[in-house]
């Protein structure tokens, strides 16, 4: 089993294991359904492909979870046999990486014209709401090996900020930073949901089990949260300051 990076940006490394890039769409995406060794799915299913078996595992993924999720029970949803499967997808990793790319698909690019904060914005915004869709791909987005669609996202977020004409060490700077700003948020706000799941008793128990009489400030803080009062969007918040950030660098 492979073992997320906590960096988002890492997967720029990966991609030295398949550097030939024009191969990486024909291998996510090829049609095989005239190939041999294509089975029959459910009763009313049309012949197993690639394609149907991502889509979905890709389902059952967001309804149980990556880890529930097994080449056998995907063979029972998609009625055929297990072998059948390894025909379109050499193991369970390779069907995780497929399933983070299958993701990252839902990722919009801004429209053509827009000016390269309005590019970056929207695609980091866009990729963060693809994650909250897919909370079993969060942890995955770092090690996942990229395919066409994760590739597009980089290259494209790449060339909002070489638009921005930053000095070459600044635009790396700056990817990393909206990369792991993606990431990690995401990452926050899935331990937030698993650890309130409960409801007020859970958030209860991320109160200290200190006495905060000396820390009014902490006090201050927990208050604010638990008044509801809480309504504005951190993620882009955040994103704005690294945005901005961005922008007076290149005016310097």
């Amino acid at each position: 089993m492979k073992v997320p990076f906590v960096e988002m940006a890492s997967f720029v490394h990966c991609t030295k294991l398949a550097p030939d890039y024009s191969t990486v769409y024909e291998e996510f995406h090829s049609s095989e359904d005239s190939m041999p060794g294509s089975k029959p799915g459910r009763p009313g299913q049309s012949t197993l492909t690639r394609e149907l078996i991502v889509t979905t595992a890709l389902d059952m993924a967001d309804t149980s979870g990556i880890e529930q999720l097994s080449m056998r029970k995907l063979a029972a949803e998609l009625g055929a046999g297990v072998m059948s499967l390894y025909y379109y997808v050499d193991d369970k990793d390779a069907l995780i990486d497929a399933l983070v790319d299958e993701v990252a698909s839902e990722i919009e690019p801004a429209p053509e014209g827009a000016s390269w904060a309005t590019v970056a914005r929207g695609l980091a915004v866009s990729a963060h709401h693809a994650l909250l869709r897919h909370p079993w791909a969060i942890p995955w987005w770092s090690s996942a090996r990229p395919g066409p669609h994760r590739i597009r996202v980089m290259e494209n977020l790449l060339a909002a900020l070489a638009a921005a004409d930053l000095p070459p060490d600044i635009a790396d700077l700056g990817f990393h930073a909206l990369a792991n700003h993606i990431q990690g948020f995401a990452q926050q706000r899935l331990a937030y949901r698993a650890s309130t799941s409960d409801g007020d008793a859970a958030k209860d128990r991320l109160l200290p089990k200190v006495d905060l009489g000396s820390f009014p400030h902490v006090v201050n803080h927990i208050e604010y949260h638990r008044s509801g009062k809480h309504t504005h969007d951190e993620f882009e918040f955040v994103l704005d300051l690294i945005l901005d950030g961005l922008e007076r660098l290149r005016s310097a």
